[in-house]
């Protein structure tokens, strides 16, 4: 199914451990074999897919939520290690990642996924408004005030070299 790697892709951003992102996966590709018949009914696979990925990764939270805790403090710790800065300019562009990763990280979980289903999955707004439950403006709103709020954490980072 080409929707597969999307799908692991938002159960990783969700979860923060790829093995449990795969389960995760398996488990709505389950559902979705035992709805194929459905599936013609269905105006939008892509974004019905993504809801049932998005739904039993929170459900997958609410039953487990001291697992996943565990999960990713041991994540952190496992992460691959890097090699040594070889120049000034990949050190620097080393440095922004990370704190564009700790900005994104930082967001409430709402601005989060829909940053993410647009930038990453690259879902159109009408999509990411199916897969939310959300109403497009409402996509398109909480997109623009994510955008404008990474770009003024960046600006500042940049002039006074702290995030606030």
């Amino acid at each position: 199914m080409p929707i597969t790697d999307k799908m692991y892709r938002y159960a990783c951003s969700i979860l923060k451990n790829k093995a449990l992102a795969q389960d995760v996966v398996q488990e709505c590709l389950l559902k979705i074999w035992k709805n194929r018949m459905k599936l013609s009914e269905i105006n939008n696979v892509e974004s019905w897919a993504m809801r049932i990925t998005r739904n039993q990764c929170y459900d997958w939270v609410k039953i487990n939520r001291f697992s996943l805790e565990t999960n990713r403090a041991t994540a952190r710790d496992d992460g691959p290690k890097r090699e040594p800065v070889e120049t000034d300019e990949t050190a620097v562009m080393e440095d922004r990642k990370q704190w564009l990763q700790q900005i994104i990280n930082a967001l409430p979980k709402k601005q989060k996924e829909i940053y993410h289903l647009r930038e990453v999955e690259e879902l159109s707004y009408q999509d990411i408004a199916e897969t939310l439950s959300l109403n497009l403006s409402e996509v398109k709103v909480t997109l623009h005030r994510t955008r404008q709020k990474i770009r003024s954490t960046i600006e500042k980072i940049d002039a006074y070299g702290l995030a606030n």
